[in-house]
């Protein structure tokens, strides 16, 4: 093969396992040793939110996923993602805690994995939740 075409493939194989390494930042592991969820998880969750998002301030419908044990950017911890509406534009929070200390909050990123996730309606002023999404119909009865 001349050296030509050898050089431009090397970079295209270096590229690839580099992109595949990167891509399990976020991912859930099995079997890791976990730290001991926080009971009061969502009422942490709510409070950050609301003191975050001071200008405009969170109002309407929000969705909450389930807590995920994760090996993230800044080592293990516990990994919630958050759909709100911020001013007609439906945004994803997604943070990373052990105990009540956050880790890491950022808005989400694709290697977060929460496109995936299924998520609750939260209210973020009284931080309870019940199953389904926003916009679903409610419990049929």
């Amino acid at each position: 093969m001349p050296l030509q075409y050898a050089t431009p493939r090397l970079a295209l194989a270096l590229t690839l396992a580099l992109l595949a390494g990167c891509s399990s930042l976020a991912g859930p592991q099995e079997g890791a040793a976990t730290a001991p969820l926080n009971a009061d998880y969502r009422g942490m969750i709510a409070a950050r939110l609301r003191a975050e998002f001071t200008k405009p301030p969170l109002t309407g419908p929000a969705e909450i996923s389930n807590p995920r044990w994760v090996l993230a950017n800044k080592g293990w911890s516990w990994q919630v993602c958050v759909r709100f509406q911020d001013r007609g534009h439906q945004r994803t929070y997604t943070l990373f805690f052990k105990g009540s200390e956050f880790v890491d909050e950022r808005y989400a990123v694709l290697t977060d994995a929460c496109d995936v996730q299924t998520y609750s309606e939260f209210d973020l002023g009284t931080s309870s939740m019940r199953p389904g999404a926003v916009g679903d119909p409610g419990p049929l009865y």
